[in-house]
């Protein structure tokens, strides 16, 4: 039997579970419409700080106890084994150790989150120990997940009326897969408690309430893979109530028949109705069967969401390839985004994920599978058979006797395995990343009162030697908590102010972004704010070359300035990331912007960097084509026609490939390959006004004024201030003397501008009087420029 409060009273212990409780509730509500750090960064750092906290206040209350208590410590030892594949990876695979420790942004694939995770999940294992700390535990999680429905409910009803006041789709969890596998996680606890616990009507009608709460909530967020979940714990749990139902009409009708019974076949479940598992059931079924329903009620509801990731075939074909050269510790922490990059399938360029950059595989356990290695798919697989082997074995045959404790068991298992497949075939945000470690801790604290099951205790004055040894690895574990919440505070504020950085760039303010950058490299220096501030540098450079109110020497310094610090800032990012294709890019962009001033090496410098970039990314359209632009600059033009082909071989609908190939074909006067080309670039984007407007110059310079006319008007239509279309259209009504249409065109252009009204001035005037005021030339090929 679990020991029971003698007295109530606030002690250290007691502030340790509610210090445990307050972590989770805060890192699941950790995120605002408004905040400019990504949110999963700041529900990382709520986990890591809350775990140094508590795990502070654990070991004050230990040694002011001066005792000891610890779950069995097989299962303890399970749960440390992810964060010890981690730490190997972390320091053998080669990938840096502050990279491996906290990533780019606090991210889960890192040693820092598995080792906070593992810390919150051993103190939920540790601390509490007592039937009513069990039922505080769920209790509170209940009312927070009904309060977190409800508000959720509220916000997408707002969001139809108010929009501009908050969006439908703003989740309190930080988005709509968060939202979607917490709501599953507490309809599935909650069908445990209606089957398992003795309730009061009070109590089963709150569950009610909550579970339809739940059930709205699951449906805004319309996943799969919960529904899936729920559908099988509902299953699971109505085909159970059946069992255990009496017999109806009592057991007449078996009089005289041989029975088969076993021995602990439990109680009887009759009196609890099997309504609710029956309709959760119905429900994740029409949902999951009827999909083309939810999207549409999640459509007309503005509350639809992407959840876009890398296939098996492809996660396991980044495994493969790391796997050959690194077996044993993976590629590192938080490495398999530039992995998946070496192994990535050219296809998808002809997709809408073109662009997206994958820095995880179909679930978070195959993602570290990649990472940590095979020392990785140990860890993991001796993790998760130890808790279903003994979670197994607990519930069947060693089940509590007390209803509490005997809840919290089955309630933390099952948890614990809904929380194991989500982070198996999805990938889950740091939130509830975290809590399958820590209903991991939470079934352990329970499985100490498990039939059979041992707990072991040590007080410190009944045992100097043992008990000098756990007090000195305690203090040093507090000396070390300190130390770790220092180096995470201050992670964390580098983050912010990396993302302001980024928030500036994207605004133009190229000396915020700057600022901004140099703070967030004061407190931890990453590539990423290198690269910000060799961006910010390259931003400054394009501003001073166009800023004619500064003398020619002032310029000259600036940009040199400007120059030489964007350099040394990629440059360092490159050292920091040298796999990051990204940070090259940005150092030959760099590089090529002073290729046209003839500034020595430059050329070769941007052509290196890009070669790198390319063997980092090899798969990328976007590389050969700054190439191409590199060549053009250099005034190389068959060399950017190599590059360009490359680039459409890589990707044949990329647009801008083939308009900048096109107009290279015009230089070289290989006219009709040019008009091929626009011609293919107007299938893959028919409503683009400049492919089209580029297309029907093409079509007026082969002497095709019916297909240039069309080409234009499209244009014209796409765009209606597109003024160079609308000028070459007029060009083209009045080639063909049809000035009524050409001086529509050219009234347009009149009413867009009075600057434009006095440019076509002449021009309108003349076709007024009945003559074409367009030079003859104006249609021909030669009038079109190169894109650089």
């Amino acid at each position: 039997m679990p020991p029971q409060a003698t007295a109530k009273r606030l002690s250290l212990e007691t502030v340790v579970v509610w210090a445990l409780l307050a972590v989770v509730i805060v890192a699941a509500v950790a995120v605002t419409p408004w905040n400019a750090v990504p949110s999963a960064a700041t529900k990382a750092f709520v986990i890591g700080a809350g775990a140094i906290i508590a795990l502070a206040l654990y070991i004050l209350a230990r040694l002011g106890r001066g005792s000891v208590v610890l779950p069995p410590a097989l299962l303890l030892g399970a749960l440390w084994l992810p964060a010890l594949a981690y730490l190997l990876s972390a320091a053998f695979s080669g990938a840096g150790f502050s990279a491996a420790a906290f990533g780019a942004a606090l991210d889960t694939d890192t040693f820092g989150f598995i080792l906070a995770a593992t810390v919150l999940g051993s103190l939920f294992a540790l601390s509490p120990r007592r039937a009513e700390e069990f039922k505080r535990l769920f209790s509170l999680f209940g009312w927070a997940l009904g309060i977190m429905a409800a508000l959720q409910i509220l916000i997408v009803i707002v969001g139809q009326f108010a929009p501009g006041t908050i969006a439908p789709s703003f989740s309190l969890l930080g988005s709509l897969g968060e939202l979607g596998s917490v709501a599953g996680l507490g309809l599935v606890l909650s069908l445990v408690a209606l089957r398992t616990l003795a309730l009061s009507p009070r109590r089963r009608a709150q569950l009610y309430v909550l579970g339809a709460l739940l059930l709205v909530a699951l449906a805004f967020a319309n996943l799969t893979l919960p529904w899936v979940l729920v559908a099988l714990a509902a299953l699971a749990l109505f085909v159970e109530a059946v069992m255990r139902r009496a017999p109806a009409g009592g057991s007449e009708e078996l009089e005289g028949a041989a029975l088969i019974e076993e021995d602990d076949a439990g109680p009887a479940g009759g009196e609890r109705p099997l309504i609710a598992p029956l309709v959760v059931l119905a429900v994740a079924l029409f949902f999951l069967i009827g999909g083309t329903l939810g999207n549409g009620l999640t459509t007309a509801l503005h509350i639809s969401s992407l959840n876009v990731r890398p296939s098996w075939q492809s996660t396991l074909a980044t495994a493969g390839s790391v796997y050959r050269s690194s077996p044993v510790f993976g590629s590192g922490p938080d490495t398999f985004g530039a992995h998946w990059l070496l192994a990535r399938n050219a296809a998808l360029n002809s997709t809408v994920f073109a662009n997206i950059d994958f820095t995880a595989g179909i679930g978070s356990v195959p993602t570290s599978f990649v990472t940590t290695g095979l020392a990785g798919v140990l860890a993991w697989v001796l993790f998760l058979g130890a808790f279903l082997f003994f979670g197994g074995r607990a519930l069947l045959l060693r089940s509590p006797e007390e209803p509490l404790v005997r809840y919290a068991l089955l309630a933390s298992f099952v948890g614990f395995g809904y929380l194991a497949l989500l982070a198996i075939l999805s990938v889950p945000g740091p939130f509830v990343y975290a809590l399958l470690f820590v209903f991991a801790g939470i079934f352990i604290s329970a499985a100490r009162y498990a039939k059979g099951a041992a707990q072991w205790g040590v007080v410190f004055g009944r045992s100097p030697r043992v008990g000098f040894v756990i007090v000195f690895c305690l203090t040093l574990l507090l000396l070390a908590a300190v130390a770790a919440a220092y180096a995470l505070v201050e992670r964390y504020v580098a983050v912010a102010d990396l993302a302001r950085a980024e928030q500036a760039l994207a605004a133009g303010d190229t000396a915020g972004a700057a600022a901004a950058a140099q703070s967030s490299l004061s407190f931890a220096p990453s590539a990423a704010a290198y690269e910000a501030q060799a961006l910010a540098a390259l931003g400054q450079m394009n501003a001073i070359a166009g800023d004619a109110t500064l003398s020619q020497a002032a310029a000259q310094q600036q940009f040199q300035a400007a120059l030489s610090a964007g350099i040394n800032a990629a440059l360092t990012a490159t050292q920091l990331a040298p796999a990051d294709y990204t940070a090259w890019i940005t150092l030959g962009n760099l590089y090529a912007a002073v290729v046209p001033l003839g500034v020595a090496d430059s050329y070769d410098s941007a052509k290196a960097a890009y070669a790198k970039a390319g063997a980092l990314n090899p798969t990328s359209p976007s590389i050969p084509y700054l190439l191409a632009q590199l060549e053009i600059a250099n005034k190389d033009l068959p060399a950017a026609e190599t590059a360009l082909k490359q680039a459409i071989t890589l990707s044949p609908s990329d647009t801008q490939a083939i308009l900048l190939l096109s107009q290279l074909e015009v230089a070289s006067g290989d006219l009709q390959s040019a008009l091929a080309d626009a011609k293919a670039a107007a299938y893959f984007t028919p409503n683009d006004p400049n492919v089209l407007y580029q297309l029907g110059v093409l079509e007026a310079a082969s002497g095709d004024l019916q297909s240039a006319v069309s080409a234009l008007s499209a244009a014209v239509a796409a765009n209606p201030q597109f003024a160079n279309a609308r000028y070459l259209l007029a060009a083209a009504y009045a080639k063909r003397a049809d000035y009524t249409d050409a001086l529509a065109q050219l009234s347009a252009i009149a009413a867009l501008s009075d600057d434009n009204k006095q440019a076509v001035a002449a021009d309108i005037d003349a076709l007024s009087a009945g003559e074409n005021p367009f030079p003859a030339n104006l249609l021909a090929a030669s009038s079109t420029s190169l894109s650089q």
